[in-house]
């Protein structure tokens, strides 16, 4: 008779769980042949519950059919200028952002279900927001509108984060949700976009073969429906499919993490080398920011989808190292750009990037503390969650300032 490994070793929960990551399917059929001959075992009904577990499907989540209208909906609107006479490089720039977002809005209005207060604050948001837009005015050679039209989308995707978050938009774990949530749509989106390129190519191939020519009417209607509809699929995707359970985000960025960390510091050895100063080039300066961008999303990302317990990982010790390779390039960064305020004067753009800069070093400051302590004392993860979440309203301040009161301040210029 063959031996039950369970029943050898149910007072060995590490062997046990040795022989579930050996094979799994092995072991669940250990798992039925014990559980039927001591199914009072508090360990084996343990190792069944972990194994049969299934969460239950949400009562809100919406069917295939009603995201299939919120899509056509939100691409309809974005071809607005094709029904009405509205100009089409004043509508584009202005409102396909807020469009996308709010249609993710509507989606998660829907999910969430939350109480009237919330949803009218939400509501209200997305429509102040519209309106906004559509009175600011038409200076595409304005600075502060420019900067206007970037910033509004980031504080509109504040009232995504609420209408995602409901009730619980002071809860730690609800923003580091909404966090892992954004990572993970990105990545859905960029797969999407991929596979529908694919099928464009395809599509576009096989009509040329037998003498049509579709490429405008595709190009003009599919393939902006299918941009517009990438988040909202890759949202149902993650949220309905996935049971938001899913961590390409987190796991990407510590893969990426070291990537990075060896080319910042690279970066860093060959701009010495190569006498290259961001007191004097503008475009370097520009690659700096960006650098700065990218690598706070990467920490963010890493820390917010680390399981708890874990301990201490090679990540957190690169991750530490890339923070601190990053306040060196953001101090660079700040002090050219002040020597830029003293040499060349105050302009919208400036204003812009330098608190741009300080929130960010200002974050990564204070994530550098609680990195420190989890790595060097073994303290655990709260501090540093706490830390990634309630600093993202200063981020919602700030795009608000720069979208509604910079533009006032330097008189729509």
């Amino acid at each position: 008779m063959p031996k039950n490994i369970l029943l050898e070793n149910l007072d060995q929960p590490e062997i046990l769980e040795q022989a579930y990551h050996n094979s799994p399917q092995e072991f669940e059929e250990h798992l039925k042949g014990a559980i039927e001959k001591n199914h009072d075992s508090e360990t084996l009904r343990v190792w069944n519950a972990r194994l049969s577990y299934c969460p239950s499907a949400s009562p809100h989540k919406i069917s295939v059919g009603l995201l299939v209208v919120f899509c056509l909906i939100a691409g309809v609107v974005i071809k607005t200028p094709y029904f009405l006479p509205i100009d089409g490089q004043w509508f584009y720039p202005r409102f396909v952002p807020l469009v996308v977002i709010a249609s993710l809005i509507a989606y998660f209005i829907k999910t969430t279900a939350p109480r009237l207060t919330a949803l009218k604050v939400v509501i209200s948001g997305v429509a102040i927001s519209f309106v906004y837009l559509a009175v600011l005015p038409d200076s595409r050679s304005s600075a502060s509108i420019t900067m206007a039209l970037i910033h509004l989308p980031m504080f509109s995707l504040s009232l995504l984060a609420y209408s995602f978050m409901s009730e619980e938009w002071m809860s730690v774990e609800s923003r580091l949700n909404f966090i892992r949530y954004l990572g993970e749509m990105g990545i859905y989106v960029v797969l999407i976009l991929l596979g529908g390129m694919v099928l464009t190519a395809i599509t576009l191939g096989l009509f040329n073969l037998i003498g049509l020519s579709i490429e405008n009417w595709y190009m003009e209607y599919i393939v902006v429906l299918g941009l517009t509809s990438s988040p909202l699929v890759a949202t149902y995707l993650f949220d309905a499919i996935q049971n938001r359970q899913s961590r390409f985000a987190s796991m990407l960025s510590n893969v990426f993490s070291p990537l990075f960390l060896i080319t910042v510091l690279a970066y860093l050895v060959a701009t010495l080398y190569q006498g290259k100063s961001p007191f004097t080039d503008r475009d370097f300066l520009i690659t700096f920011n960006g650098l700065l961008i990218v690598i706070l999303a990467l920490t963010i990302f890493s820390i917010s989808g680390k399981k708890k317990g874990t301990g201490v990982t090679v990540s957190d010790y690169i991750n530490v190292s890339l923070i601190g390779a990053t306040l060196i390039i953001n101090l660079v960064a700040l002090l050219a750009i002040f020597f830029r305020w003293a040499e060349y004067g105050v302009t919208v753009n400036r204003v812009v990037v330098t608190g741009a800069n300080i929130i960010i070093f200002v974050h990564l400051i204070l994530l550098l503390r609680p990195y420190f302590s989890h790595i060097m004392h073994g303290e655990g993860l709260g501090t540093l969650e706490a830390t990634v979440a309630k600093y993202l309203p200063v981020y919602t301040f700030w795009s608000l300032i720069v979208a509604v009161f910079l533009p006032l301040a330097f008189g729509f210029q």
